[in-house]
C-alpha cells in the first residue's frame, strides 16, 4: 500500500510539471510576440540631382556657365557639372553595407524607326564604391561630377553623316544598400536610382528640371522570434516530453501494482457504471431482510434489468471485499467479489 501511495503521489507531481511548463511554454511564447508587436522605426529617404551648364568660350553669353532653367545651344555645351545627393535617415541605428556609382547609357535610334537603336554604349563615369558603417544616417554626396556633352556630341555627329539620328544620354546615379537594425531585429535595405537625362541630337536642347525625391514612414519589425526564444521553448518542450514519458511509467506503474482483485472490481465498475449506485462504507446484514446470493455479476445485472432497480456497490472498510446488490422490497439479491479469491 505505502508503495502505491508514492506512486500515486509521484503521479500527482508529474501532472502539476506538465500543467507548470505548458504554462511556461504559453507565457514564453506570448512575451516573445509582445515583444515584437507593433515595434518599428522612423526613416526618412531623400534624393536629388542638381547641376550647370558650363560653355566653351563663345561671344554669346558673358557667364562660364547657365543654370538649370534655360535651353541650351548643343554646339556651346562645354561639360555639366552634377550634384547627386542621398540620404536615408532612421529613428535608430544601423549597421549597413553600402555601394554606389554613376553610369551613362547612350543609346542612338535613327529618326526613322525608333523602336530599336542602332547604336547602345555604356560609360562608367564613377566606378562602384564601397562603404559601410554604423549610424542612424546613411549617406553620399556627390559633388561636381563632370559629364562631358562634348564628347557625346562628337558619336553623334559622326552618325548624322549616314542617318538622321536621335540620342539621349541617360546619366544613372545608383545606390545600394543592406543593413540590419538591432531593434527590430531584422534585415532592411533600399536600392535607389536617380536619372538624369540629357538630349544629345538637337540643336537646341531642353533638359527637364530634376525633381527632389522624398519618402517617409515607419519600418515594423516582423512578427518572428529570435533564436533565444526558441531556445527556451525547446527546453521547455524537453523537459515536457520528459514529464509525460515519467508520467506513462507511472500509469503503468500504478496499474500493474493492482491486483486481480481490483482490476476485477475496477472493470465491473468502469464497465457498468450507468447501473451501479456507490454507497458509502461497508454493505452490514440485516436479518429482517431475505438475502439471494447470486453466482456472478452477470446475474445481477440481469436481475437489475428484470427489476430495473439500481445495482448498489459497498466497498469494505480495508478493501477485502466488494459488495453488490440489488434491492426489492424485503429480498436483497447479492454478488460478493472477495480479495482472497483472486491471490
Amino acid at each position: 500500500m505505502k508503495l502505491r501511495l508514492k506512486t500515486k503521489v509521484k503521479a500527482i507531481i508529474y501532472v502539476f510539471l506538465i500543467l507548470a511548463i505548458i504554462g511556461c511554454i504559453v507565457c514564453t511564447f506570448y512575451y516573445g510576440k509582445s515583444k515584437l508587436k507593433n515595434k518599428s522605426i522612423t526613416y526618412t529617404k531623400e534624393g536629388s540631382i542638381s547641376y550647370v551648364t558650363y560653355l566653351k568660350d563663345n561671344n554669346h553669353y558673358n557667364n562660364q556657365y547657365l543654370k538649370d532653367d534655360y535651353n541650351y545651344v548643343a554646339s556651346l555645351i562645354d561639360y555639366f557639372n552634377v550634384d547627386f545627393n542621398y540620404s536615408y535617415v532612421f529613428g535608430e541605428n544601423i549597421k549597413y553595407d553600402m555601394d554606389y556609382e554613376i553610369v551613362a547609357n547612350l543609346e542612338v535610334y535613327d529618326s526613322d524607326n525608333t523602336t530599336k537603336p542602332i547604336e547602345k554604349k555604356e560609360f562608367q563615369i564613377l566606378e562602384k564604391t564601397n562603404k559601410s558603417g554604423t549610424g542612424q544616417v546613411i549617406k553620399i554626396d556627390l559633388y561636381n561630377q563632370k559629364i562631358d556633352y562634348d564628347t557625346y556630341n562628337k558619336i553623334i555627329q559622326e552618325w548624322k553623316k549616314v542617318v538622321s539620328p536621335e540620342a539621349t544620354l541617360k546619366v544613372d546615379f545608383k545606390v545600394n544598400w543592406k543593413g540590419y537594425s538591432e531593434v527590430l531585429h531584422k534585415k532592411v535595405s533600399d536600392s535607389y536610382t536617380k536619372e538624369f537625362s540629357i538630349p544629345i541630337s538637337n540643336k537646341v536642347i531642353n533638359i527637364s528640371k530634376p525633381t527632389k525625391d522624398n519618402d517617409t514612414g515607419r519600418i515594423y519589425a516582423d512578427q518572428t522570434l529570435d533564436s533565444w526564444f526558441f531556445i527556451i521553448i525547446g527546453s521547455f518542450g524537453l523537459l515536457l516530453l520528459i514529464c509525460i514519458i515519467g508520467l506513462i511509467n507511472v500509469i503503468i506503474k500504478i496499474n500493474k501494482n493492482k491486483s486481480k482483485y481490483e482490476q476485477k472490481v475496477n472493470k465491473i465498475l468502469r464497465e457498468f457504471d450507468r447501473a451501479i449506485t456507490e454507497a458509502k462504507g461497508p454493505f452490514i446484514r440485516n436479518n429482517k431482510e431475505n438475502y439471494i446470493e447470486v453466482k456472478d455479476f452477470m446475474e445481477l445485472l440481469d436481475v437489475h434489468d428484470n427489476l430495473n432497480e439500481p445495482i448498489i456497490y459497498y466497498k469494505s472498510n480495508n478493501n477485502t471485499k466488494s459488495t453488490f446488490i440489488v434491492r426489492n422490497g424485503n429480498d436483497i439479491y447479492l454478488t460478493v467479489i472477495k480479495r482472497n479469491e483472486y491471490e
